[in-house]
């Protein structure tokens, strides 16, 4: 990553495809950008003086789409679409804080729809989950995009009971340790800790040195090892269940859920493997802004020390640009997956 303090950030802000950045410039004050993985919503935050109280600025309507473009000089980068979803009037002095969100809350003018409203429905035994996350994406008026790895991924009947299709796709995919994310009018499907986009290729590579940081922590919990994760499967026909078990060694952690298939028990177990190795040792720090620096992307740890050094996946990331600091970046980061398929057991339990 290049150091770019030489250079003046620059921002640009679109609402429902206009530019309203020079209409906004002499109120601007700060703006936020968090970009995250798991169930939290990718957020916008703009800040605006709001002063003069013979003419207050307008509120933003619902549902409108805002846009944003963030870099230095003349390379901008898009870093996605969000949806208004609430707006603060705060004080003294008075100020606006407008709030969006990646995921859709309201209407749209563009045409797309709550991914919030509940819904009760079923879906058959032998769903793929790319169909299911087409069917999905196209009621929301947004386009999917699922990663290679879980595009063949068979479900068993699945229930969708007074549940938003956010919420149900979040419970799906956290047993495939993967992600769903709408980001810029897609409903993106990916995995975790990989440092890879949806479609494969591996995310812009992002180098961090110490003297390009304002603030930085190490945390190793050393309490446990990943060990052994046990997921059980129930084959109806037997009346029985069967264990599958990945990794080796203590501590052993038992799934509670029993699955319909093999191969979901054997996913489940996975995932949980993997989020254990990651959660064992993270790194928070703060640094010079870079719109590379992006969910789930790679950042490579250099010329810190023995331990830190490395290369590491990005869990959260705050690009935030003001008029006091200028353009930085908080970026919290875990390690990625492990290479390789880890140990797995099949075995009976002799439990009916």
């Amino acid at each position: 990553m290049d150091v770019k303090e030489p250079y003046k950030p620059v921002f640009r802000v679109l609402a429902n495809s206009q530019d309203i950045t020079d209409t906004i410039a002499k109120y601007f004050k700060s703006m936020s950008f968090t970009d995250s993985v798991g169930i939290t919503s990718d957020m916008l935050e703009i800040v605006l003086a709001d002063t003069d109280w013979d003419k207050p600025l307008a509120i933003p309507p619902k549902g409108s789409q805002l846009e944003i473009l963030l870099g230095y000089g003349s390379e901008l980068t898009n870093m996605g679409m969000f949806v208004r979803d609430e707006v603060e009037i705060a004080g003294w002095p008075g100020e606006m804080i407008i709030r969006a969100r990646a995921a859709i809350y309201d209407a749209t003018p563009q045409g797309k729809t709550d991914l919030q409203s509940q819904k009760t429905r079923s879906w058959p035994k032998g769903t793929k989950l790319a169909d299911m996350a087409a069917k999905i994406a196209s009621e929301h008026g947004m386009k999917p995009l699922v990663a290679d790895k879980l595009r063949a991924i068979v479900l068993p009947h699945m229930s969708q009971s007074e549940e938003s299709d956010l919420n149900f796709l979040i419970r799906i995919l956290t047993k495939y340790d993967a992600v769903v994310k709408p980001q810029a009018g897609f409903l993106i499907l990916a995995k975790r800790g990989e440092a890879k986009s949806v479609s494969g290729v591996t995310l812009p590579g992002v180098t961090i040195t110490p003297d390009m940081c304002s603030r930085f922590r190490y945390v190793e919990a050393a309490r446990e090892t990943a060990g052994t994760v046990v997921a059980y499967w129930h084959a109806t026909k037997q009346s029985r269940r069967y264990p599958i078990k990945v990794g080796k060694g203590e501590p052993v952690r038992r799934l509670k859920m029993y699955y319909p298939t093999e191969e979901m028990a054997l996913a489940a177990a996975r995932a949980e493997l993997s989020r254990r190795e990651r959660h064992q040792t993270t790194v928070s720090l703060a640094c010079v802004g870079d719109t590379d620096i992006q969910a789930e992307g790679n950042v490579s740890l250099e010329k810190w020390r023995p331990g830190v050094d490395g290369e590491w996946i990005v869990t959260r990331v705050v690009h935030t640009v003001d008029s006091q600091r200028g353009y930085q970046c908080d970026v919290e980061l875990e390690l990625p997956n492990e290479a390789g398929t880890p140990e797995v057991s099949l075995e009976d339990d002799g439990e009916g």
